[in-house]
């Protein structure tokens, strides 16, 4: 059998070798690949079968389609559609006008003739055709925070020194917050001596930068820049200048200008991959419905964490007793999705949070046949729909990693185009397997952030780090963006791509724009309307 994997593993062709010692079946290797750390791909054969597969987290992901009655797979889903010259699927770009897309849609390609093979589950191809098999599942026994911290750091330490290893020099974002800092100190305390990137705030009221000064004070790192205000772009600057290609239109393109700021330094100073705390939130948090699980169990414990969530975003009892109460399977939720598209949108932290998804909203702007169009896709995904775990809680968690891997995933791919990769540690299948071992009412709590990660890194981040109270937000930045780019979005919408395929009213978005202190427009869907159009332009 011969094995190759394509990525970041610290395992080398010997050892490699050894682990695979009398196994003859690629079906076998679940055990092996259980114990091998890293990022990467992997491609089997033997006897005619090829396993094919990315990760369980879904950071590397694998697509597959026919060619002249081949079965094909690739990495990345533009590359089948070149391959294929399939044409772009008009009913999935609509979907994609909503501000959140819910499972199983969000991970539906662009292309017709184009699918994707589920993260967890690897491609198996044979002459006569393709299936997928099911290989990873998450962890089903839960141990004490303070057990699974130890853990977790170990996972990240292994994650950390695998990219370390395999490059020359590297660099690290130092934002101040918890994740990157983590991430960066890591590679420091690994002897990579990284140079830390601090990126400033508009905003007076965001601390990050002291944050960020502090930690750094303590690291090895081999130097720490901080950009100078100026030399970071607003929000929805350089968007006609934003480069492609990227496989699917995420809001996350969005950030090309700004996410690549700094870059052109830390290349001048020689360094080969950029570390990031990318991923931590989607990993770290703890999705509050395991509360909602938790009632069946323990039911004062439950109630406690329940009425602190309600206490902090002031839902009233009777909205949060109505979710709870709420025993509808994924499907009929689904289907009933579909009918409230265009109502108005629910107020932010909702307590929607217990249920299966946040209801999704379309934007004003969008067309009366993209809405039925986007209606008929949601109640025919409706008919066999089944939720991504068991539990509303493990639905949500995975919906919530894997958004947050394909939403990383394209940064990466930005990131490329910069010849600057990037690498989010946090995302590594052993990392994730680390945080989801901890018991749940542990590691999601409202009454304080992170608690995981801070037990893991108490002794290695300063102490007064680990008791910050606060959180650096980018809405100062977001404000402003529209207000000093309204003009530069007109020009877009009077040549809209979404427009000429009848998906948007130009009329009414252009209307819009040019109220850039508009609710309907900061928290109405632009982003996503955005980042389909931009990502049009790059295909």
């Amino acid at each position: 059998m011969s094995v190759t994997l394509i990525g970041t593993c610290p395992v080398d062709e010997d050892g490699l070798r050894a682990r695979l010692a009398g196994l003859r079946d690629p079906a076998g290797l679940d055990r092996v690949l259980a114990r091998l750390p890293g990022d990467f791909h992997l491609i089997a054969h033997a006897d005619g079968v090829v396993r094919a597969q990315g990760t369980a987290a879904g950071l590397r992901r694998l697509f597959r389609a026919t060619a002249e009655g081949v079965p094909v797979a690739a990495n990345r889903a533009d590359v089948l559609a070149r391959l294929l010259n399939a044409p772009l699927n008009e009913e999935i770009l609509a979907l994609r006008l909503l501000d959140s897309v819910p499972h199983p849609l969000g991970d539906v390609p662009l292309w017709r003739g184009v699918h994707a093979v589920r993260p967890g589950d690897y491609l198996r191809m044979t002459p006569r055709g393709a299936s997928e098999v099911r290989w990873w599942e998450p962890p089903r026994t839960h141990v004490p925070l303070a057990e699974g911290a130890d853990a977790l750091r170990r996972a990240l330490e292994e994650a950390v020194h695998a990219r370390t290893g395999a490059a020359g020099k590297i660099s690290a974002d130092l934002s101040g917050g918890l994740d990157s800092t983590t991430v960066c100190s890591i590679a420091a305390r690994a002897g990579a001596a990284p140079i830390a990137l601090t990126l400033p705030s508009r905003d007076p009221g965001d601390d990050d930068v002291h944050w960020a000064r502090l930690a750094g004070a303590d690291m090895a790192c081999s130097e720490h820049i901080e950009l100078d205000i100026d030399e970071l772009p607003l929000f929805y600057s350089g968007l006609l200048d934003v480069t492609g290609p990227v496989d699917e239109p995420l809001p996350t393109i969005l950030d090309q200008p700004r996410q690549l700021a700094g870059h052109a330094a830390l290349l001048a100073r020689g360094s080969e991959l950029h570390l990031t705390g990318m991923g931590g939130d989607h990993v770290l948090w703890g999705h509050p419905a395991h509360h909602r699980d938790l009632l069946l169990t323990r039911p004062l414990a439950a109630l406690r964490s329940i009425r602190g969530y309600r206490a902090q975003n002031r839902w009233s009892i009777r909205e949060t007793l109505s979710v709870l109460a709420d025993r509808r399977p994924y499907g009929r939720w689904l289907a009933d999705v579909a009918d409230g598209v265009t109502a108005p949108r629910a107020a932010p932290h909702s307590a929607d949070v217990f249920a299966w998804d946040i209801p999704p909203r379309l934007p004003s702007w969008v067309t009366p046949d993209a809405a039925v169009s986007v209606r008929d896709t949601l109640r025919a995904a409706a008919r066999t729909a089944r939720p991504r775990g068991a539990t509303h809680a493990l639905h949500n968690e995975l919906h919530t990693l894997h958004h947050g891997t394909r939403a990383t995933r394209i940064l990466h791919q930005v990131a490329e185009h910069s010849g600057l990769p990037l690498a989010s540690p946090f995302l590594d299948d052993h990392v994730v397997q680390a945080c989801w071992s901890v018991r749940s009412e542990e590691r999601t709590t409202p009454w304080e952030f992170k608690p995981l990660l801070k037990s893991a890194m108490r002794g290695h981040l300063p102490d007064a780090l680990l008791r910050r109270t606060t959180k650096g937000e980018a809405s100062a930045d977001d404000a402003n963006g529209l207000r000093e780019n309204r003009g530069r979005l007109v020009e877009l919408w009077e040549d809209s791509r979404l427009a000429r395929l009848g998906l948007i009213d130009r009329e009414r978005i252009v209307a819009t724009t040019l109220r850039p202190s508009s609710p309907e427009l900061r928290y109405g869907g632009l982003d996503s309307t955005l980042a389909c159009e931009i990502w049009l332009r790059t295909i």
